[in-house]
């Protein structure tokens, strides 16, 4: 990875705490402790790294590794592949989003990896958006678009694009959106990249606000 991206994403780490000190929201993601937070608000999916690991939180993992198995027999991809996932409060409900990037080589292009977001329901998760070449970090920026918070991902080499919800979801493709260069500061990062020696089912899950190392 260039030293530049790298640089890069230290940046966003840095801005996303500094934006959390002294400020009355709630971040888009926190840590799942399975205690409702101090003002009520249910707590968000922890950032997770693996392949469908059952952590505790205040939402239903098992029902989102339901969902997970679904899609991709649904897309006919391998069973048990491995992904990075988070949580979110994209859109003010007060329920996390869980986000996850599938990482395997059937779910990946040069371009990047495929982004879906899922809805929790009252039974279960459904996917409401699925996005082709995304690359971590990916992040929640400071913008939104019907009543939806933008995603702020990586593409290809090295661009930094913003996601825009519509009334069907996020964009199909990463590919060809907005460059985000100037909403990088201001984004909170959900998950971030995965070192170039490791891999995701052998992470541990990790434990702060943020994404793991």
């Amino acid at each position: 990875m260039p030293f530049r991206f790298i640089a890069t994403v230290t940046v966003i780490i840095a801005a996303g705490v500094l934006s959390g000190c002294g400020s009355g929201d709630r971040p888009a993601s926190s840590v799942a402790s399975g205690e409702p937070a101090g003002d009520g608000a249910p707590v968000a999916l922890a950032p997770r790294r693996g392949a469908a690991q059952t952590i505790a939180m205040a939402a239903d993992q098992d029902a989102l590794n339901k969902a997970i198995e679904r899609l991709r027999i649904t897309k006919k991809k391998k069973e048990g592949g491995p992904f990075d996932q988070a949580g979110a409060d994209l859109n003010s409900d007060g329920r996390a989003k869980a986000l996850v990037l599938f990482t395997g080589q059937d779910w990946c292009s040069p371009q990047g990896c495929t982004l879906v977001v899922f809805e929790p329901g009252d039974v279960g998760y459904r996917p409401i958006s699925q996005i082709v070449g995304v690359k971590a970090p990916i992040a929640a920026g400071p913008g939104s678009n019907a009543g939806w918070r933008d995603l702020i991902v990586k593409t290809g080499t090295s661009k930094i694009v913003r996601l825009q919800f519509t009334g069907g979801g996020y964009p199909a493709s990463a590919a060809g959106q907005p460059d985000a260069s100037a909403d990088i500061a201001q984004s909170e990062v959900l998950i971030q990249p995965q070192p170039a020696n490791q891999t995701a089912a052998a992470l541990p899950a990790s434990g702060g606000g943020q994404a793991p190392q």
